[in-house]
């Protein structure tokens, strides 16, 4: 109740807080305008295995008969205009997802497409504000600092706004990402760090692309030296993933569900469909010829690189320190190596959606975050840690700024995406190789 009276007692908030709810409700509305052409392969998989129809979701054949047989079904329906429309422009279903995610997407589906897209763009809308509320919570950001990163996020966010026409499940993986650092922020040792061992397990299953943050979560023990909570960790991810195999396996009541989502999967990474269907990869515009082992030899190298720099940057830190600096300092590094693999895919994959973009918001969050100096703010700090990250947010944000810019269309987006996010990998990489030590402030 106290904390309601403060709120309240600053106009500021209540006004912020008021166009925050209006931008929320017309997002909401934004997304009746569309009829998820992403969510609807997700759900015709879901529904045919729980209508018990015998297919593989995963073979040829299969998908051109779910294809033809839910395209029959939306026809013969007389009020469910949005699966008639997708069904009707849907050529061939591309089940390109892992059989964990179409278990969990699975869970939500009652058999109503029209009831169930509308829960979906529901979630996902609460997750994306969930999780700038959680990250902005966790750095201690103020009400207002945290409604004024909300706002335009909610207005003009291009990603965002890409993610709702088509309905994907971005959403959910930046709802993960929030509730591992929340576990992290309690207490990184023990049954909290098991926990998000286990979410980071589930979140690699879910959907591959984002394995960069397993990778950089485990590495970040090993560059503290410290086995025990590599341990700890690891062993959460792997019961993580185990989970995930065997409740998906079931689910679909095949026990090589897995190896034939693998076996179909290999097709669409072997140099990525270009500019078709409007992706926005980083890679194909720096490398021509790009392969899975390149695309894989660039996630590594992105890693390793934010590892090295990593260890460069801890080279300063004193073994004296006191239990709760070490605490803070230590989730500070992990949310921002957290951040970081959310952007290694960004710049290594070759199928890279705009609604990908999302993952830029976890780095401008942690960026952005209140700091402490002793004496007068330096020009550097100031450059890196504010400037920078505001215009990342900025020109990702669908305003008057692109036709200032002189783009329109696609050119300003692969311009607004790629600047955006090599903006946010050199503020990260300064974060770890010196921003983090002199900037601990996230429990003050």
């Amino acid at each position: 109740m106290q904390k309601a009276a403060l709120f309240l007692r600053e106009p500021l908030n209540l006004i912020l807080a008021a166009l925050t709810a209006l931008s929320l409700l017309g997002a909401w509305q934004y997304t009746k305008e569309y009829p998820g052409i992403d969510y609807y392969v997700t759900w015709v998989a879901a529904d045919a295995v729980r209508s018990d129809t015998p297919h593989n979701i995963y073979e040829a054949s299969s998908r051109y008969n779910l294809t033809v047989e839910y395209r029959n079904k939306a026809d013969a329906l007389r009020d469910a205009p949005n699966q008639k429309l997708v069904a009707g422009h849907i050529k061939e279903l591309m089940m390109t997802a892992t059989p964990f995610l179409y278990w969990v997407t699975g869970t939500f589906a009652t058999g109503d497409y029209e009831n169930d897209l509308a829960s979906w763009q529901m979630i996902s809308l609460l997750l994306v504000v969930t999780t700038i509320i959680v990250l902005c919570s966790l750095l201690r950001y103020s009400v207002s600092t945290s409604l004024v990163i909300l706002l335009p996020v909610l207005v003009w966010f291009i990603p965002l706004y890409s993610n709702l026409r088509v309905a994907n499940v971005n959403s959910v993986q930046l709802g993960l990402i929030s509730l591992i650092l929340w576990l992290l922020h309690r207490q990184a040792h023990g049954r909290n760090l098991f926990l998000a061992g286990i979410l980071t397990g589930l979140l690699v299953m879910f959907k591959p692309n984002l394995a960069p943050v397993a990778l950089l979560f485990g590495g970040a023990w090993v560059v503290r030296k410290q086995p025990a909570k590599l341990l700890v960790s690891l062993s959460g991810m792997a019961a993580g993933a185990f989970v995930a195999v065997l409740v998906s396996s079931m689910w679909l009541g095949s026990a090589t569900a897995w190896l034939d989502w693998f076996n179909y999967i290999r097709q669409f990474v072997d140099g990525g469909p270009g500019e078709r269907g409007g992706n926005y990869a980083i890679i194909t515009q720096v490398i021509s010829d790009t392969g899975p082992l390149i695309q894989l030899l660039a996630a590594i190298f992105l890693c390793l690189l934010c590892l090295g720099i990593f260890w460069w940057g801890r080279r300063g830190v004193s073994v004296a320190e006191d239990d709760k600096t070490v605490a803070d300092r230590e989730f500070i590094e992990n949310a921002t190596l957290i951040a970081m693999a959310c952007l290694i895919p960004l710049l290594s994959a070759t199928v890279v959606w705009l609604h990908y973009y999302l993952f830029t918001l976890p780095m401008i969050i942690i960026a952005l975050r209140p700091w402490r100096e002793p004496g007068p703010m330096k020009v550097i700090p100031i450059l890196i840690l504010r400037v920078l990250p505001t215009v990342a947010l900025v020109i990702l944000l669908e305003t008057a700024l692109r036709d200032i810019i002189g783009g329109e269309g696609r050119s300003y987006r692969v311009f607004a995406t790629t600047t955006s996010t090599i903006i946010l990998l050199l503020v990260g990489l300064w974060q770890l190789g010196r921003g983090i030590r002199d900037r601990d402030s996230s429990r003050n």
